[in-house]
């Protein structure tokens, strides 16, 4: 286990120093770097389905993000366990009259042994804006779980390690390191505490509280540094294998955004 958590550190210092540029993400919402409340918050790090026990699907939807129309975004998610090996499948989009962005995703994890769970993560992007060409781009993620003892884990991410962007001989790309430790005080109650590196644009920490709130769901509160969030998350169960999924999410200068979704859980 002690050289695993060595290659975890030398690999994430490695990597995070050939990283450059990042754009302006079109979602300011916080991403947990070790467990997620929901199958929406898996994209950047599938390794943490393994905390999700059963296959789900879910859709949602991001309305006017920074108040701008422009800016509504829609996204189906999809994951399928089977023993240690799990499928993630997304498409995320941005249709408008004048331009559309739209990235379809695949990945896979696995448990490679007891207490280590990586990932990697496939996405095509493409760009389309009416009267001009359109542009597209392939990205890998990778990331990983690591649990360092009972009730106490470590996680992290890489977006875009490959350095791709959509159009040659641009060095604005959209790339963000996340890594944190996350520790359960007691039942049903979980502190994780992270750093978000947007390669020579920002760096901030993460702190996120999450309870499980007993057969009713998980609920989440997050504050990031850089930029200035806070975060509400509520995953909702229903009946017959429903979910109810929502985010508000208040940015210091942007203002407040929402994301709504539905979702089924299957085995």
């Amino acid at each position: 286990m002690i050289r695993i958590i060595i290659f975890c550190f030398v690999f994430l210092f490695y990597i995070l120093p050939n990283l450059e540029a990042q754009i302006l993400d079109l979602t300011p919402f916080i991403s947990f770097p070790v467990s997620s409340v929901s199958i929406n918050d898996v994209s950047d790090n599938p390794a943490k389905l393994m905390n999700i026990e059963r296959n789900s699907i879910a859709t949602s939807y991001s309305p006017s993000v920074f108040g701008l129309n422009e800016l509504s975004n829609h996204s189906l998610i999809a994951s399928f366990k089977h023993d240690s090996l799990v499928h993630f499948m997304n498409i995320n989009g941005i249709f408008q009259q004048l331009y559309s962005y739209t990235s379809f995703g695949y990945g896979i994890t696995y448990r490679i042994f007891d207490n280590f769970t990586p990932s990697l993560l496939l996405n095509y992007n493409s760009l389309r804006i009416r009267d001009y060409n359109s542009l597209s781009n392939f990205t890998f993620d990778i990331g990983g779980i690591l649990e360092l003892n009972k009730g106490f884990n470590f996680g992290f991410s890489v977006t875009n390690i490959f350095n791709s962007s959509l159009e040659e001989r641009n060095d604005i790309k959209k790339q963000t390191a996340r890594f944190g430790l996350e520790y359960e005080l007691y039942d049903d109650f979980k502190v994780q505490l992270g750093t978000e590196v947007r390669i020579e644009n920002s760096s901030g920490v993460l702190i996120s509280f999450i309870k499980e709130i007993d057969s009713l769901g998980i609920a989440a509160i997050s504050y990031a540094s850089e930029p200035q969030m806070i975060q509400l998350d509520i995953n909702l169960n229903t009946i017959d294998d429903f979910f109810l999924l929502y985010l508000l999410n208040y940015h210091n200068y942007l203002g407040v955004s929402h994301n709504f979704g539905v979702g089924y859980s299957f085995d």
